[in-house]
């Protein structure tokens, strides 16, 4: 049982925001729709037919895709699961943890990892990054968005005493452990409230 009144309203703010409606609007108040901007300025050059959207949530960035791209969203909670399969009906949702993804060898074009690696230890990280290795063929892409810890950004210290997230790093950090596996073709930073970064490797 928590006694700690913070920490039980955030708790009971945490659960809100996982029902899908709530979700999308924050997403959507956090800048989702410039992130989705960034990333769709690449994603049509990569001609993929294969798509798995780890952390996908409800799975607002399938629109990145083309209709007949199989995209799969991969998500932990059900009720983000669900609030994408009520916007596509037959789009593949998959409840699992992305350190064990059950998805075969070598087979899918993109994965990508969108505002997730804050979620996870370093161990963890590195578990992800390996299963996308093991997932995509040969010249797939990772795609990685994700803000980043910069102590100069006031609504960015503000964001992450709200965000679950609690693994937060800098961009020199995540970029080092996205180059510990693959070939960094693409890599940026900007700043919505959050600072981010936006990068793309290449499985070798």
């Amino acid at each position: 049982m928590n006694l700690n009144p913070t920490a039980a309203i955030v708790d009971l703010l945490h659960g809100i925001a996982s029902r899908p409606w709530f979700y999308d609007r924050i997403q959507s108040f956090a800048g989702q729709k410039e992130n989705l901007d960034r990333i769709a300025r690449h994603a049509g050059a990569l001609g993929a037919g294969t798509v798995v959207d780890v952390g996908g949530g409800t799975g607002t960035s399938r629109t990145l895709w083309p209709t007949n791209c199989r995209y799969v969203c991969l998500d932990l909670e059900m009720p983000k699961l669900e609030g994408f399969r009520s916007r596509v009906p037959d789009g593949l949702a998959v409840l699992s943890d992305a350190t064990q993804m059950p998805i075969a060898t070598g087979v899918v074009d993109v994965v990508m990892c969108m505002a997730v690696a804050h979620h996870l230890t370093d161990g963890m990280l590195n578990q992800v990054f390996g299963e996308a290795l093991r997932v995509l063929r040969v010249g797939g892409r990772l795609i990685l968005l994700d803000p980043v810890l910069n102590r100069k950004l006031l609504a960015g210290r503000i964001l992450w005493r709200l965000d679950r997230g609690s693994h937060p790093r800098t961009a020199e950090e995540l970029r080092e452990n996205l180059e510990g596996k693959f070939h960094v073709v693409h890599w940026e930073k900007f700043a919505i409230y959050h600072e981010y970064v936006f990068g793309i490797g290449v499985r070798p």
